[in-house]
């Protein structure tokens, strides 16, 4: 869900894209230089042979602002169930945060209403015009109340839809899922930190875009799926495209979803199942083909205007303020052949050897997605592929557009900044290559250690008011839940060290914590905590036991804290759960003060 540019799964029985599989729209245009070709064909295989991607669809889209005319290319290949069902054109993925883009679209669709007077509701009596600078208090009070009074007063809508709150990804923080604990989750908020002062630094935050969503809900009285589709999805022709996951999941529509690891594919559950929808929503719930998104593309070259029926769907004051960027994301550039990154509102902006770029990534597990668009070049792409793997989409875009923009090879084009979805899945045999490569505690490190205490004295359940509560078991603990979490876990991991905590933890992203100790000078008590999903008894066909880790992949440096009598009394996450450089250093004295989440520990 998140953003994955940094925004970020598989079945061997993949088969060659044939001639017949690629089409090309609208004869009558004499045709740019054609994107889909035999050679792009044989390269996109190669690569998802080598990361073990099970399906993968394209979308190509070329506009003529001269003539309007639009042409449009897709190619697919592989497949998309583990029976071997093929993927096509019309196979739906779920698209994680390029769903962004219609959030904040949808935000200032309902600006313009209120602009052109035909809004539904009225504004908060405080609030004369509804616009990006709007204050988020104003407009959702009973949500919009933290610690920090800076952020408080004065963050605005243009804030929070681009990524500038203050506040970090956090993605743990979505633990519910019915709508009833969909607004828990908005109230938990303000018991969420931020990480700096607002409009200090680009920081990405999920959160951020379902508060957007909340905004439509309210001030349009329609859910935000209702809104999107009505206001975007019917206009443009988008049919095939929904927030319904689970039910597209039950038609045979929707593709599965893969994990990779250990040079086998995984089928994994659909992630983003009903319970969740409501969620996930406008951070990233949006299901869609290659056929429906190229659609958007058209619209989004033609700036705004839908090019085959000329009906607007983006204001020119909505599809400026979305596509220009007002957040910087790196102040350098990463190759002398890029410019430095920008954020608008869903979408990143930046330039590449002279041609200016619009794009966006998403993923959640088993998904991953890119789309991005040339608005002076006339040339828009999509990809989507059933598994994990970032390279998949940015080397087979990258080459597509090197190709039909004549570009000088080598420079990532589409996808300019560091991955932030790593991918893998483990499995009984251990971890695979790429499961673990992750932030250490601050300190010098020798590996896993024996804890200084016994195991006991730091089982029991920690809380803390916005994340909720989790009960670390030791292998003693005799409990049936602990039973049988453990019975889980060795299920999973035979061979694992005896010197492991283990909890069950339900969140969006994962399942289960497991707590490693780990040798620092600063902190005799120091660990990592280590979320992932296990699966037991194996998932679809192959029911050989694996465990799945979060969809970030990153093992989070903490620390156990003692209180004046030797007893653990709390549990320290200097950087809490982001991805971010350390914000304090594990040291023993104030941990609970200077960390940036603390779970205390519940005595009976």
């Amino acid at each position: 869900m998140s953003f994955v540019l940094f925004a970020l799964i598989l079945f061997s029985g993949i088969v060659t894209a044939s001639p017949s599989q690629v089409s090309l729209t609208d004869d009558a245009i004499r045709p740019p230089k054609r994107a889909i070709t035999p050679e792009l064909s044989a390269y996109a295989q190669k690569v998802m042979d080598e990361y073990q991607t099970p399906g993968l669809s394209i979308g190509v889209v070329h506009f003529d602002k001269g003539t309007g005319k639009v042409e449009t290319e897709y190619g697919f290949w592989g497949n998309k169930t583990e029976d071997g069902a093929k993927a096509t054109n019309e196979t739906l993925f779920v698209i994680g945060s390029i769903s962004k883009a219609f959030t904040a679209s949808a935000v200032g669709i309902l600006m313009d209403d209120f602009a052109q007077g035909r809004n539904v509701t009225p504004l908060p009596l405080n609030v004369l015009r509804f616009t990006w600078d709007t204050k988020i208090r104003d407009l959702l009070p009973e949500y919009w109340n933290f610690t920090d009074r800076w952020i408080t007063e004065k963050a605005n809508v243009k804030d929070i839809l681009s990524h500038v709150s203050g506040f970090p990804r956090s993605v743990q923080l979505f633990l519910e899922y019915t709508t009833l604990m969909r607004l828990k989750s908005y109230a938990r908020l303000k018991f969420l930190p931020p990480a700096f002062e607002l409009r200090e630094r680009w920081m990405y935050n999920n959160q951020m875009f379902v508060l957007g969503g909340l905004i439509v809900e309210t001030y349009s009285k329609q859910s935000l799926t209702s809104f999107v589709t009505s206001r975007i999805f019917k206009p443009l022709g988008m049919n095939d495209t929904s927030y319904d996951a689970a039910v597209e999941e039950e038609s045979g529509c929707l593709s599965q979803s893969f994990a990779r690891g250990n040079g086998t594919a995984r089928r994994i559950p659909l992630w983003m199942g009903p319970s969740s929808e409501a969620l996930l929503a406008a951070a990233g719930g949006i299901v869609s083909n290659t056929i429906d998104m190229n659609k958007w593309l058209a619209m989004l070259l033609n700036n705004g205007v839908d090019p085959t029926s000329n009906v607007t769907i983006l204001p020119t004051s909505v599809y400026d303020t979305v596509t220009t960027a007002h957040a910087l994301v790196l102040g350098r550039a990463l190759m002398p052949s890029l410019s430095m990154l920008g954020y608008g509102l869903g979408w990143m902006r930046y330039s590449a050897q002279g041609h200016e770029v619009i794009v966006h990534g998403g993923g959640l597990p088993g998904f991953l997605s890119e789309i991005g668009y040339f608005p002076d070049d006339g040339l828009g792409v999509v990809s989507f592929i059933n598994q994990n793997a970032l390279e998949v989409n940015t080397l087979v875009l990258n080459r597509i557009v090197t190709d039909v923009l004549g570009l000088r090879e080598g420079a990532n084009i589409v996808a300019p900044t560091p991955p932030t979805f790593r991918s893998s899945a483990t499995t009984e045999q251990g971890n695979s290559p790429n499961f673990g490569q992750t932030p250490r505690p601050v300190g010098d490190h020798c590996g896993e250690q024996t804890p200084p205490l016994p195991l006991e004295a730091y089982a029991g359940t920690y809380s803390h008011p916005g994340y909720g509560s989790f009960t670390l078991c030791a292998p003693s603990t005799k409990t049936s839940t602990c039973k049988e979490l453990f019975s889980n876990y060795t299920t999973v991991f035979p061979s694992q060290p005896a010197e492991y905590l283990h909890a069950a933890w339900p969140r969006v992203w994962f399942s289960h914590l497991r707590v490693k100790f780990h040798y620092s000078s600063q902190n005799r008590h120091a660990v990592y905590l280590d979320p992932l999903t296990l699966f037991p008894n194996g998932y679809g066909k192959d029911t050989s036991p694996f465990a799945f880790p979060s969809v970030l992949d990153i093992q989070y440096p903490a620390a156990f804290v003692e209180d004046g009598d030797g007893r653990i009394k709390g549990l320290a996450l200097p950087n809490g759960f982001n991805d971010i450089e350390p914000i304090s250093p594990i040291l023993d004295d104030r941990l609970e003060e200077s960390s940036f989440l603390y779970f205390e520990k519940l005595f009976e």
